[in-house]
């Protein structure tokens, strides 16, 4: 078989250019068969010089790494070594072809930017002649990316022949060229976050920030500031935050009242008004800061001085009430009574004169609310 026409052939067709674009991949893509078309240099087993003839190889990537491949070549070879002479004694000492097939597994390694190496193991069977050898071959070599398709490639092989021992050396420089459709390439994706430039709202993101389907940093209390720098999470929605994601506080006065009125010349709470008292306790104890101001009045029935001691007694009776039964601490609180100073209604009705007989208490406290924008 003559190689020269068709390797001249394949390595024409081969060299249409495919515009270079980024991948992760160098050499033959993982999936795909690739031809290999080049020139080999070889020496035959205890020959005298190194010889050029074309090669060409086709293979199959089985993943990323592992590709299996059939390399065949024709070589011109000298007749010094014991395979030629011991089949054809009577042939001269001129040149013959040297058919080599063998089959490889190569298996790439590393990566250094646009090159990617790779080694070879295999065996294989080189007829010179009327004689065939069975010959192993190890080596390594190196792949340049053209483009997505198209790569450059060498190798070089040490070659045991199971005839002749030792070893020769074997050299393969070519195109390799992935077949069928590749797929096209990824988008590039600058910070690498995952998301490609054209679809990325945030571009820049450093690495390892998680970020969203717009490639924007994650803000899951949506502040404003992104998770990677909040030191406040869990702000609630639209408050008003630093450049740290924490909340401004404002401060708000804030009250709890109640009125209470009385029987006739009487100081006794009655039982339905427990429940007032109830709550303004409660509001003293949520807010420990709150202070509470008792004022205590009466009607005009009676005199300035009776009603003035009456009007303290009720005050007092809602002092005891908060500090013995609902353990507020009596310190939070004062009374005054104001005898029928401070009427709110007519004396002169009956009706005007029970709403005066009365208690107010006033709770007042400060707490700290959250700024909205």
């Amino acid at each position: 078989m003559k190689l020269r026409s068709q390797w001249l052939m394949l390595t024409g067709l081969l060299a249409i250019s495919i515009p270079a674009v980024a991948d992760d991949q160098l050499g033959p893509r993982a999936g795909k068969a690739y031809l290999t078309p080049g020139m080999a240099i070889y020496r035959a087993p205890n020959g005298e010089d190194l010889r050029i003839g074309p090669a060409i190889g086709f293979g199959y990537m089985v993943n990323r790494e592992l590709g299996l491949e059939l390399l065949y070549s024709e070589v011109s070879v000298d007749h010094q070594g014991v395979i030629a002479s011991r089949y054809d004694s009577n042939m001269d000492r001129q040149g013959r072809d040297a058919e080599l097939i063998w089959a490889n597994a190569l298996y790439k390694v590393g990566r250094f930017g646009n090159f990617q190496p790779f080694t070879l193991f295999g065996v294989g069977l080189t007829e010179i002649g009327d004689s065939t050898d069975t010959q192993i071959n190890v080596g390594a070599g190196v792949f340049g990316e053209i483009n997505r398709r198209l790569s450059l490639r060498a190798d070089l092989r040490a070659v045991h022949s199971s005839d002749e021992g030792g070893f020769e050396p074997f050299a393969f420089i070519g195109l390799t060229a992935s077949l069928g459709k590749i797929a096209p390439p990824p988008p590039p994706d600058s910070d690498g976050d995952g998301i490609a430039d054209p679809n990325d709202r945030c571009p820049n993101t450093p690495q390892g920030i998680a970020v969203d389907a717009n490639g924007c940093p994650l803000d899951e209390d949506g502040d404003g500031v992104p998770d990677y720098l909040d030191e406040c999470p869990g702000t609630p929605i639209g408050a008003a935050v630093d450049a740290k994601g924490c909340h401004f506080e404002d401060e708000e006065a804030i009250s709890e009242e109640v009125l209470i009125e009385f029987d006739f010349d009487s100081s006794e709470l009655r039982p339905n008004e427990y429940g007032d008292v109830r709550r303004i306790a409660e509001f003293m104890r949520e807010h420990p800061q709150a202070d509470a101001v008792i004022e205590g009045h009466t009607d005009s029935m009676g005199t300035d001085r009776y009603n003035q001691r009456l009007s303290q007694e009720r005050a007092r009776a809602l002092l005891d009430r908060l500090v013995d039964v609902e353990g507020i601490a009596a310190s939070r609180i004062s009374a005054t009574g104001y005898g029928e100073s401070r009427p709110i209604a007519s004396n002169d009705t009956d009706e005007g004169r029970q709403r005066n007989r009365r208690v107010t208490g006033k709770a007042d406290g400060t707490r700290m609310v959250i700024r909205m924008k």
